[in-house]
């Protein structure tokens, strides 16, 4: 935090100040920008079962999003977000769609400082954001071509953080850089996760994850998340590498454990409206007293944009599967848990404006429940 604050002090000293003032003038027109997010869903359940019950059918309507905020860029060198959620609101507890209804929660709070004016190689950010190893890890969920994020990312999320949406209070590193036919992207960051402290251990989360672009590049600019759809115009490949390192923390009061660590590949092909993106990812925890656990995460995503009427119509299939071996007591989900979803996307105005109609299939051990579901969307994005 020290070597933000002083070097982007010096960089604005030099650059910003005029004949009368040292002081940095904002961009009121960038300084404050708001944030709705809304996705509503209408689905129905069905051979929902658990290892004691089959549930009736049944149809079920919820906020599956709803987020709200703001963000802004008031200084060349300093943007903000900042989101509050209100995810999952009216969602039946015994409908095929997992998650419960956790009333309001800050989503994310955090500021990215950029430290080098004509270059986006370099940009710092401090707050609570995502602790991102993996490409589903660190693509929003507004650009998923999936009914929602992969459900195998959900363990990597929850493995990592110890929060099964994966954002956690730290500072990292990030940067893209590109050439006529190539470019890296990178992010790097370290965590404190609230999951896994006790009184005898603290928990220090170290991230990194480092993507390489042949042809088209995926970002222009530098940003956090990554997107999605590329809209027929982007021909390229990235492929990335990433992992996670965490050593001396607990699950609970008596379970501790010595090491936990993340590490896999991810890739995504463009080429004119077809888009292919997938990753395979390890876990591993160990601890002196008790067997490992080692968990394997995967999914990849076939899509393909036609234009009809000057809007995007996106066929896709994807699938993602877990699978946890070892100890249930440093890692509960133990067995395996897969899905299919089978579906259409009609974008009205891109992401920001999106209807959704799928199929989910859904099995596997590792779940409480498991059950297929059929779904309608509306995805809105102010």
């Amino acid at each position: 935090m020290l070597f933000c604050f002083f070097s982007v002090s010096a960089i604005m000293a030099k650059s910003e100040k005029d004949e009368n003032s040292v002081w940095s003038k904002p961009d009121m027109a960038k300084a404050f920008k708001p944030i709705v997010c809304i996705e509503t869903w209408a689905t129905y359940s069905s051979k929902e079962k658990d290892d004691e019950h089959d549930y009736v059918d049944r149809n079920d309507t919820q906020i599956r999003r709803f987020r709200t905020g703001a963000k802004g860029q008031p200084y060349w060198f300093l943007g903000y977000s900042f989101q509050i959620q209100l995810d999952r609101l009216g969602q039946d507890g015994y409908s095929s769609t997992k998650g419960s209804y956790g009333g309001i929660d800050v989503w994310n709070a955090y500021v990215t400082a950029k430290l080098l004016r004509k270059s986006d190689l370099l940009n710092l950010q401090a707050g609570y954001f995502w602790a991102a190893t993996s490409r589903q890890f660190n693509t929003s969920p507004w650009a998923v071509s999936g009914f929602d994020k992969s459900r195998s990312c959900w363990y990597l999320r929850s493995f990592t953080t110890g929060k099964g949406n994966g954002i956690e209070s730290g500072i990292g590193l990030g940067g893209v850089k590109n050439w006529k036919g190539f470019g890296i992207n990178y992010r790097v960051g370290v965590y404190e996760p609230e999951a896994f402290a006790c009184p005898d251990n603290s928990s220090r989360l170290v991230t990194g994850r480092l993507m390489f672009t042949i042809g088209d590049p995926e970002q222009s600019k530098y940003k956090y998340m990554l997107s999605g759809n590329q809209w027929r115009e982007r021909k390229g490949i990235t492929i990335a590498v990433g992992g996670s390192n965490l050593n001396d923390g607990c699950i609970n009061e008596s379970v501790y454990f010595k090491n936990a660590q993340t590490y896999g590949a991810d890739i995504a092909i463009d080429y004119n409206g077809i888009r292919i993106d997938g990753e395979y990812y390890k876990m591993k925890r160990t601890s002196e007293e008790l067997l490992d656990f080692t968990g394997t995460e995967m999914h990849v995503c076939v899509a393909y944009n036609v234009i009809v009427s000057n809007k995007f119509i996106e066929p896709s299939v994807t699938y993602d599967y877990f699978k946890g071996e070892g100890s249930s007591e440093l890692f509960k989900h133990i067995g395996d848990d897969a899905t299919w979803d089978l579906g259409v996307n009609w974008y009205l105005n891109k992401d920001r404006l999106k209807l959704a109609a799928h199929y989910l299939i859904q099995s596997g051990s590792a779940a409480s429940r498991v059950g297929n579901y059929a779904g309608l969307a509306l995805q809105f994005r102010l």
